[in-house]
């Protein structure tokens, strides 16, 4: 039929696109994947260094707290020192990882497991959540807390998921004021009732 059609016109007609052509370049001239290839190069060191900032910070913090006079031991600093030293931990072994080169010969990241979204989504949470404390108080804010939660990691559900957040949230402000004679900020509610 292809001869038929070049007698009759003239001019040949160009043949079909194969399929390797129609789909664009090979394998070879890819980009690779992030997922796929390990962290090299400074970006390798991004996430060590801000671990790092935070243990210190959190160290720092644990050190210059004034305790109040008739607080006890261990005090108010040995949650954040704790929690400052574990991030300092981690931090170097992280640096160790990637001094080691771990993960570059196989071609696969060791934080291939990391999926950034959940954790942006949650940081995003927890600034809503401070800014947002003082006006609605702690039943809403720390609700809108605990569903943005939720969300990050999967659920959708959104009704249900209010009313757990809720219920959760009313259950710590009553076990803090309850149980540890604490009152959390009742925002706008507690001038309302």
């Amino acid at each position: 039929m292809r001869d038929d059609v070049t007698e009759r016109s003239g001019t040949e007609v160009p043949e079909p696109a194969t399929e390797t052509e129609t789909n664009g370049p090979d394998e070879s001239t890819q980009a690779p994947s992030p997922e796929e290839t390990a962290w090299s190069g400074p970006g390798a060191w991004v996430v060590p260094a801000l671990v790092a900032i935070l243990g210190l910070v959190a160290v720092w913090g644990a050190l210059t707290i004034e305790a109040p006079p008739n607080a006890t031991r261990p005090g108010p600093g040995a949650f954040p020192g704790v929690v400052g030293v574990l991030l300092l931990i981690t931090a170097v072994c992280m640096a160790v990882v990637n001094l080691r080169g771990r993960g570059s010969e196989s071609g696969v990241s060791p934080l291939a497991w990391f999926e950034g979204r959940p954790v942006l989504i949650v940081l995003a949470g927890l600034v809503v959540h401070i800014a947002l404390l003082e006006v609605l108080g702690w039943l809403l804010a720390g609700a809108l807390l605990f569903w943005i939660v939720a969300y990050a990691f999967g659920a959708r559900a959104h009704l249900r998921d209010a009313i757990v957040a809720l219920s959760i949230s009313a259950a710590v402000q009553v076990g803090f004021s309850f149980g540890l004679g604490l009152n959390l900020p009742g925002g706008f509610l507690e001038v309302l009732l």
